[in-house]
């Protein structure tokens, strides 16, 4: 993971709902945004806010049914977000550094 996107993601949870919409992402398999809204006791134009700048990190999958939109953790890039935290507080030896090897999600 380069560093720019290390960026991007760590800019991205750092809100309070957001972090809050991932804690209850992290529980489902796929959450419709106005179920979300509802539960987080948000509107779904500010949950529709957030999600995009989630969406836009690479961390969060959207897929639509009619008008209704379902929002799901991308657990891949959560996990290679974790490895590159980690590899910044102990960097790994003889190999190439995580924050290094992958690209940002062409929609970013």
């Amino acid at each position: 993971m380069i560093e720019r996107e290390l960026k991007l993601l760590c800019r991205a949870l750092g809100d309070v709902m957001r972090l809050r919409i991932m804690r209850q992402l992290a529980n489902e398999r796929e959450v419709s945004v106005t179920e979300l809204a509802d539960r987080l006791a948000i509107s779904q134009p500010l949950a529709s806010w957030h999600l995009r700048i989630l969406r836009r990190a690479g961390i969060l999958s959207t897929r639509k049914d009619g008008r209704q939109v379902y929002c799901s953790l991308d657990r891949g890039r959560v996990s290679e977000f974790q490895d590159a935290v980690g590899d910044l507080i102990e960097p790994t030896t003889g190999k190439e550094q995580l924050w290094e090897k992958s690209a940002l999600p062409s929609s970013a």
